[in-house]
């Protein structure tokens, strides 16, 4: 019997990767036992049900979201540089360990299907086009439709890239130039 005590950062980091490899009918505590070496216990440890674990996954997913915008993007004074630190940032995968690229369609393809799913990527959704807004208004760029171009970008380019189709950070850093100069 394996006596190794798993974290719940090493928990979530298999529920990422379940759900960025076989969708999110795979986060089952069995099978993500089985994925690190764990037992079944060990998961209820750290969680007290299925429903805590994925309501820990997104809040993570969301904490993680808000917490780079926070010290990355909004720390930066320069208006102009805060726009190119936005393309950079999205262009950044989550860590391999954590599902890498493929996390942002993979909770997109989960929110279709899970209520408190959707909730949260509405809540991101909503952050990150507040963001994007907030960016494009400082540099004199005022049009709701441009917000929602650039984002809309982000997701399309974001899943592109999750199939090794698209350079999000080049392909948007073209679009925010054009937009700032505009």
């Amino acid at each position: 019997m394996n006596k190794t005590k798993f974290s719940k950062e090493a928990w979530l980091a298999a529920g990422f990767r379940a759900l960025t490899t076989n969708g999110p009918t795979a986060i089952r505590a069995e099978a993500l036992a089985r994925d690190i070496g764990a037992t079944k216990g060990s998961f209820y440890w750290n969680f007290d049900d299925l429903p805590s674990f994925k309501f820990a996954m997104l809040n993570l997913w969301r904490d993680a979201v808000v917490q780079e915008i926070e010290s990355y993007i909004l720390a930066e004074p320069d208006k102009f540089q805060r726009l190119r630190v936005l393309t950079a940032r999205a262009a950044k995968p989550a860590p391999d360990e954590f599902g890498g690229r493929r996390v942002e369609p993979a909770m997109r393809s989960w929110a279709l299907t899970d209520p408190a799913a959707l909730v949260v990527v509405s809540e991101v959704d909503e952050i990150r086009l507040s963001l994007v807004a907030k960016l494009l208004c400082d540099v004199g760029q005022n049009d709701p439709a441009l917000v929602q171009l650039v984002y809309g970008a982000f997701i399309g380019l974001d899943d592109l890239a999750s199939k090794g189709r698209a350079d999000t950070g080049n392909a948007l850093e073209v679009l925010l130039k054009v937009v700032a100069e505009r």
